[in-house]
């Protein structure tokens, strides 16, 4: 059940990721005056022809995956209305456009994260299991109890609690709980292992769901979408620095995607908590912008380049050559693609934990 709820939400996320792509170039076109010829569903072979508007072939395709804007003259001069012979700034505009929804769309699904409960760090510490015969199930604890105090020592944040009791092998220590919303207190000593206490249980950070009014929950949004962009940008430096495993930087394909979207719905349908595929879904739209916005041929960010050359050089660059670069950094691009998704398949992609996931 979850590998198909997992195939079936990756399908949705990249699927509405460059749909709402293409359609932030499109409304930017028509208003910028450059005739869109097509606006595709999903990518050919045709289908069908849904209807005609306003100049547009809006199409039906055969890959129900995304979607496409075809626009008069993208490559090579066409008369009036072509995208070659707009203005640098309307060109420009029309290819912001698509990376600007795709980051609308990021603030979005965070916002709505934070408005449908997102989790917040609590004090203490979360058992997750006691150790049969230690300290811990002779003292009573349970699984879920969440560790609030240990001896005058109130827990702010949750790793303090390990070095605490491995510094009192032997002593008798008191513990402060919080169980399904009351206090207990319960004593232990912890068991003496290799010189250090040990008192038997399995511990994770406390989370609890905080629902966000509105206002504050779109603060929220634009805040993580600023981190994420400013962390994916930091990567190179950290990669140099050693503070960032190679392997964690990575990036992933759709293969990953699925994989990550597979977490993300399992976490879901057993928790009933929806910030997961929404936190997930801000990442990856926000991942898009960032990437299209690359200086490379094939994408958006390269084409940008081209029109940056223009205005240094005071001339463009020939329409026929800057498509013979375009189609050959794409064709590199696809080859890269087809790498990273051997990677994925191979070496597979880490999942978070979304249960502690939080602020």
């Amino acid at each position: 059940m979850t590998t198909v709820v997992g195939a079936i939400g990756a399908f949705i996320l990249l699927g509405i990721m460059l749909l709402i792509h293409e359609a932030g170039h499109f409304v930017a076109a028509k208003r910028s005056g450059i005739v869109v010829e097509e606006f595709g569903f999903g990518y050919p072979p045709r289908l069908a022809t849904l209807f005609r508007r306003g100049g547009t072939e809006y199409t039906l395709n055969a890959i129900p995956f995304g979607g496409f804007v075809r626009m008069k003259g993208e490559d090579d001069p066409e008369g009036p209305g072509s995208f070659v012979n707009a203005s640098k700034r309307k060109r420009v505009t029309v290819l912001l456009a698509g990376a600007g929804m795709n980051l609308l769309l990021a603030v979005a699904m965070f916002t709505a994260a934070f408005v449908v409960g997102y989790p917040v760090l609590q004090q203490g510490a979360r058992v997750t299991r006691v150790l049969e015969h230690t300290a811990a199930a002779e003292a009573g604890l349970q699984a879920n109890d969440i560790i609030l105090q240990i001896d005058d020592h109130v827990l702010r944040d949750w790793t303090d609690l390990a070095p605490y009791v491995k510094g009192r092998p032997n002593e008798l220590v008191e513990l402060v709980v919080r169980r399904e919303g009351e206090l207990l207190f319960f004593k232990a000593r912890p068991q003496s292992v290799d010189g250090q206490g040990h008192l038997g249980i399995e511990f994770k950070p406390a989370v609890s769901l905080r629902r966000f009014p509105l206002h504050q929950a779109l603060v929220q949004g634009v805040r993580v979408t600023g981190q994420f962009l400013w962390l994916t940008l930091s990567l190179p430096v950290m990669l140099l620095r050693g503070s960032v495993p190679l392997e964690a930087a990575r990036p992933v394909g759709p293969v990953g995607i699925y994989q990550l979207a597979s977490s993300a719905a399992q976490y879901v349908l057993a928790s009933g908590r929806w910030f997961a595929i929404l936190e997930l879904g801000g990442m990856l739209n926000a991942a898009v912008a960032l990437t299209n916005l690359l200086p490379l041929p094939g994408l958006d960010g390269g084409r940008l380049l081209f029109i940056i050359a223009e205005a240094i050089r005071g001339e463009r660059v020939a329409p026929e050559r800057e498509g013979a670069i375009h189609f050959i950094g794409m064709m590199v691009l696809v080859l890269l693609a087809v790498f990273i998704t051997v990677q994925d398949v191979v070496l597979g992609v880490p999942v978070p934990d979304w249960s502690q996931i939080g602020l």
